[in-house]
């Protein structure tokens, strides 16, 4: 149980900070509308795990494979190369991407600007600590992670209770986090030979790629449609974002902890789905406190906000507590195809309901259906092909491979 909460609050703290800088950039200003910049670039996020995916954690699964630590550092600076057209490119078209967005170009310009800046160095980070994971340096990583975010919130919130000019605050901020990410680039990327495959790239994060992509899309169309409903809409969709993100974030412990333990032979199916459960009940309670302590500052229309967060919270226990718990083991233990196969179903559906739904509960009715009709699915797989012994292990029917194992020492 320890693991469960030891590992979900490392990704919670990451998250909350990102969050805070948001929200107290909207209070310090007087102006709570700021913070809804989080759910306008919210769908330019899953463009960093697609660059992450296909130039960094791909070329360290080839590098690993293949003992060939030259494809690292070729990732990365291809990929910074590719982060470098990419947002560049969202940046002179800002403009016309709020507009898209259906929110107003003169009120948010500049801090969209200066979040789509955020998200690329995230990025850029992200690629230089996956490397130093790869490597073995989890502690060094995890304090790079926390001084790039703790530098990104002190910068926001230092400027802005010193000046009220927004260039300042988009300056002070962008130009330390270059500094910041341009010195630990010199200090991590060393001498190497060009080693890129494309092909291999592919094949080996494929899956994710399409994922990610597939989020992309969901929530860059959805989203925009879902605001164009007016502005009630966006503050509740936003507010109930910021709310239940950095729980999200948390919450993908449950899959981290569950291959953890498969790869070592020592799930134990029962004792996962109740520890799963426990932190997703906590993480729920800490949304729901966030909730009613600041839905009055954020003039948000009670209804509509329990109604957002009461999709969230049924989708966190779906989810979280069930359907990640065995996705993970179907894909490890008995067909990585099949349950390929129905994640990119899960994916296709959401896409099509959050594009095609005339409501601005377009993203979460669209969320809560493509679990519903794909947790099923996954639940007929498990107990066709295994079941749960008197102490908690999953068992195959057939008897030909037992994996039943000895629990871990506590």
């Amino acid at each position: 149980m320890k693991r469960y909460f030891s590992i979900s609050l490392t990704g919670f703290i990451f998250s909350i900070l990102n969050v805070a800088s948001f929200i107290l950039l909207g209070v310090i200003t007087k102006n709570t509308a700021y913070s809804e910049i989080f759910s306008l670039t919210y769908p330019l996020q899953f463009v960093v795990p697609i660059l992450l995916c296909f130039f960094c954690s791909a070329s360290c699964i080839r590098a690993n494979k293949e003992n060939n630590k030259n494809c690292i550092d070729t990732g990365i600076i291809l990929g910074l190369i590719a982060g470098v057209i990419i947002f560049g490119f969202i940046e002179i078209f800002v403009d016309r991407f709020i507009l898209f967005m259906n929110m107003s170009p003169e009120i948010y310009h500049n801090f969209t600007i200066m979040a789509i800046g955020q998200i690329f160095f995230t990025f850029v980070i992200c690629m230089l600590t996956d490397k130093m994971y790869f490597l073995g340096f989890d502690r060094k990583a995890n304090l790079c992670k926390l001084g790039f975010i703790v530098l990104n919130l002190l910068t926001i919130v230092v400027s802005a209770l010193a000046t009220s000019e927004q260039i300042v605050i988009v300056l002070v901020n962008l130009i330390s986090l270059f500094v910041y990410c341009a010195v630990l680039f010199g200090l991590t990327i060393k001498k190497f030979k060009f080693d890129f495959n494309i092909l291999t790239n592919i094949k080996y994060e494929s899956a994710d790629i399409v994922s990610q992509i597939l989020m992309l899309i969901i929530y860059l169309f959805g989203f925009s449609r879902a605001f164009s409903f007016g502005a009630e809409y966006v503050v509740a969709i936003n507010f109930v974002n910021l709310v239940t993100d950095p729980q999200w974030d948390a919450l993908g412990s449950v899959s981290t902890i569950a291959k953890i333990d498969i790869s070592k032979n020592q799930y134990n199916f029962r004792r996962a789905l109740k520890y799963s459960s426990i932190i997703t009940v906590f993480y729920m309670a800490t949304s729901l406190i966030l909730f009613f302590a600041l839905f009055k500052t954020y003039q948000v229309a009670l209804l509509l906000g329990l109604i957002f967060i009461a999709f969230q919270f049924f989708d966190m226990l779906v989810l979280s507590f069930v359907y990640n718990n065995i996705k993970v083991f179907i894909q490890l233990q008995y067909s990585p195809t099949k349950c390929t196969l129905i994640n990119l179903l899960n994916h296709a559906i959401r896409t099509v309901l959050a594009i095609v739904i005339l409501s601005p509960f377009n993203t979460v009715i669209a969320q809560i259906v493509c679990g519903i009709v794909t947790l099923p699915i996954l639940l007929i797989l498990l107990f066709k092909n295994f079941k749960v012994s008197h102490d908690g292990f999953l068992v195959a029917k057939n008897n030909k491979d037992n994996l039943k194992t000895t629990e871990p020492e506590n």
